[in-house]
């Protein structure tokens, strides 16, 4: 872990797919015991470089037994655990750039995100955050990821705001 500034950024390297999923399982079950109201999460990466793989996981740490699909074709999955919320936003096919700002704030507010936000108790795990810029300007953490080898997978994860960095520190 390195602090540039205060600023927190933790990476880990998992060596196979196994490792990277309880990786993912650990990280939900600490955050769970922090007390923050909501967490906003971006999940960027390549094309099948883990960042579903890492939302099942996370959900499976988090208690969650059923089917977890890929939001691709709907865009956002919602599962509701007994005291938490974890929406699952797939922000490929939003279009990459659009001419105003009001544009992009409306199609950003269609997916509901104010909604999810005020019921409370709500994580947002989007994939491609960066093809919305209200998204990057509202998230907590970033996950990068990246492959590093056949079964190497490496993930960098920055916080974005004092609730990500309340979020992080306790994975010291």
């Amino acid at each position: 872990m390195k602090t540039d500034s205060n600023k927190i950024e933790i990476s880990y390297i998992s060596l196979d797919e196994k490792q990277f999923r309880e990786k993912a399982t650990d990280i939900a079950q600490v955050w769970r015991a922090q007390e923050a109201n909501n967490l906003i999460v971006g999940l960027e990466g390549t094309l099948g470089s883990g960042k579903t793989t890492w939302v099942r996981a996370m959900l499976g740490g988090l208690g969650y037994q059923g089917k977890v699909p890929s939001p691709t074709y709907t865009l956002l999955e919602q599962y509701q655990l007994k005291d938490l919320s974890v929406v699952h936003l797939d922000l490929y096919r939003l279009p990459e750039s659009m001419d105003t700002a009001e544009e992009q704030s409306s199609e950003f507010e269609a997916l509901g995100v104010r909604e999810w936000l005020a019921k409370g108790k709500t994580w947002l795990l989007a994939e491609w955050p960066s093809r919305s810029p209200q998204f990057c300007a509202r998230a907590d953490i970033w996950i990068d990821f990246e492959f590093i080898g056949p079964y190497e997978r490496k993930l960098v994860m920055s916080e974005r705001s004092k609730i990500g960095q309340s979020f992080l520190s306790q994975l010291r």
